[in-house]
């Protein structure tokens, strides 16, 4: 039976909040479980409270020491955004200091794989649970999507056939991050690969139908954003791709090293990178340049072309000088 949410005090007002944020192109879904959590935690020890105090939001957070310092730092600005709200009904509304629980920890360096381990981590794929009929191909089409598009694990999972155009060779990526939804056009060994899981799944007895997932488990169930990620690494974990650090690669690090190839790339073909990143946000689903920069790692093989192309541009100049010297 589903759990009853924002039955505290507080509850009604985060209802209202969370369809105002909502509205703006929030999708708040961690927030959500933020607020609720918070909304316990009133109706626990403030049953009757009619607003918000510096006790019950240091007291909630005292609640929360478990878990990772990033995670804590996102509660606290949760609870900032939602007592923002509620000042504009009670000016003794309390606001959550910034750094309440302290610094949030530096994000992990993004891990980039190559090529090789990309392979290596899909033949662990096909050696997944021999006796299922779809999930080894599931993981290793998983894997390859990730790969060569550089979409979020999410967009994957979501997929519906409806949203593979095999005869244009494009995916339609249905409102994400940002309420966003756009076109990722493919190549056509890739459309070929996802045609063959479509076919290879329709063979087993799968649902065929347009609003059906295109990626299914052993028990021919969606996959899900609480597995999938928890599979994919132990993958990694098995194809012993390690982090420098000693650790698996997040999932989210595949998106990284999708971004930092076409970065190479447009190196290579001799063109100005510059111009590229709008066409770059655009793939990735970014709103803004600033978000798809964070997704640019330069490997050493990229600094050392750039330094080749910076090498030569001081040459030719130099040859120029000398030639009008003469």
């Amino acid at each position: 039976m589903k759990k009853q949410r924002f039955t505290g005090p507080m509850g009604s007002w985060m209802v209202q909040h969370l369809e105002l944020r909502r509205s703006l192109g929030y999708l708040y879904v961690a927030a959500e479980y933020t607020l609720d959590a918070f909304d316990q935690f009133l109706n626990e020890h403030f049953p009757k409270c009619k607003v918000i105090s510096r006790q019950m939001v240091v007291g909630y957070l005292d609640t929360t020491h478990h878990k990772l310092p990033l995670t804590r730092a996102d509660h606290v600005s949760v609870l900032r955004q939602f007592c923002r709200f509620m000042l504009q009904f009670d000016l003794t509304t309390y606001i959550p200091e910034k750094g309440l629980v302290g610094p949030a920890k530096v994000q992990t360096k993004p891990y980039i794989f190559s090529q090789e381990e990309i392979d290596k981590l899909m033949q662990q794929a096909m050696q997944l649970n021999v006796r299922s009929k779809i999930l080894s191909s599931t993981y290793k089409t998983i894997i390859g999507l990730l790969w060569v598009t550089g979409m979020r694990i999410g967009e994957v999972i979501r997929l519906k056939i409806e949203d593979i155009n095999a005869t244009q060779g494009i995916i339609t990526v249905r409102q994400t991050k940002f309420y966003k939804s756009r076109i990722i056009p493919l190549r056509p060994s890739t459309t070929q690969r996802l045609v063959n899981y479509l076919e290879q799944r329709s063979s087993f007895g799968y649902g065929n139908a347009p609003a059906e997932p295109v990626f299914v488990n052993n028990r021919g169930k969606p996959c899900t954003i609480s597995t999938t990620p928890k599979t994919l690494r132990t993958l990694m974990a098995r194809a012993e791709i390690i982090t420098p650090q000693g650790r698996t690669p997040r999932v989210h690090d595949l998106r990284h090293s999708f971004a930092t190839r076409w970065l190479m790339d447009i190196y290579q073909s001799g063109k100005d990178p510059n111009i590229y990143l709008p066409v770059l946000a655009t793939y990735l689903g970014h709103a803004n340049i600033a978000n798809t920069q964070v997704y640019l790692h330069p490997s050493l093989e990229l600094l050392s072309l750039a330094g080749e192309k910076l090498y030569s541009y001081i040459q030719s100049k130099q040859e120029s000088h000398n030639e009008k010297g003469k």
